[in-house]
């Protein structure tokens, strides 16, 4: 599978996990009168932390290979560049959920 694509998976998920915590935080009243939201809160919660621990290891990763290549290939740097701009913003989302989780 080449780099390009596992970036836009991972862009895929963080955009997810952003837009999610985006939608938690206008509608949370709401979403808590929902019977099964704590469930649902609770598995993008752990989905965002097994995504910002893996995509910390895949970022390094793939900008070393992507940096150190002869044939630079603009698409893949404009991935890097995006997913680690979006990787710092599922951070601040992850450590939002994590408070609003109710134990």
């Amino acid at each position: 599978m080449r780099l390009e694509k596992v970036y836009k998976y991972q862009l895929v998920l963080l955009i997810f996990i952003i837009v999610f915590g985006i939608q938690h935080y206008y509608l949370q009243n709401i979403n808590f009168e929902w019977i099964y939201y704590e469930k649902i809160l609770n598995s993008v919660f752990l989905l965002s932390i097994f995504t910002v621990l893996f995509s910390f290891i895949f970022l390094i990763f793939g900008s070393i290979k992507t940096i150190n290549r002869k044939k630079t290939i603009e698409n893949e740097k404009i991935f890097l560049i995006i997913n680690l701009i979006l990787y710092y913003f599922t951070v601040c989302i992850s450590l939002y959920l994590l408070d609003q989780i109710r134990g």
